[in-house]
């Protein structure tokens, strides 16, 4: 098994998205990793890391937050935005992008995260409660 502790800090690059996900209409976007997940990909019998990272959401004049991230497995590297109306949504809404985009690639590949089928990016959301009231300031 691979080390995956290695967590990438301070480093802004600028790339390219992939074109069909790029609403931003820059040809470079900054990525700056602010959090990373290292999951295991079965590849035909082969171990591989898939290594998902998020970048720093940023404003994108005109068009509201996007934040980027990529997947990186199998020597291919594909980084997408997701956007929002301020950058947390734009964070929320690249997890259950990524979430959604696992699930896919899970049909096709076996993807574990820590032994468990359960990668954790799902959507972030708080029950509601039942008797009406604010589960967090009741």
């Amino acid at each position: 098994m691979k080390d995956t502790t290695e967590v990438s800090r301070g480093t802004v690059e600028m790339v390219k998205p992939v074109e069909a996900a790029n609403w931003t209409g820059l040809e470079l976007i900054p990525f700056e990793t602010i959090a990373e997940r290292f999951l295991d990909l079965d590849e035909d019998g082969k171990q591989e890391t898939l290594i998902v990272a998020f970048g720093r959401p940023f404003v994108v004049e005109g068009k509201g937050w996007a934040c980027p991230y990529r997947l990186t497995a199998m020597g291919h590297d594909r980084v997408s935005l997701s956007g929002g109306a301020d950058s947390v949504q734009a964070i929320q809404l690249a997890m259950d992008t990524v979430h959604n985009e696992l699930g896919v690639m899970a049909r096709h590949h076996k993807i574990t995260f820590r032994g468990t089928s359960d990668f954790g990016f799902g959507r972030a959301a708080t029950p509601a409660s039942e008797d009406g009231k604010c589960p967090v300031m009741s």
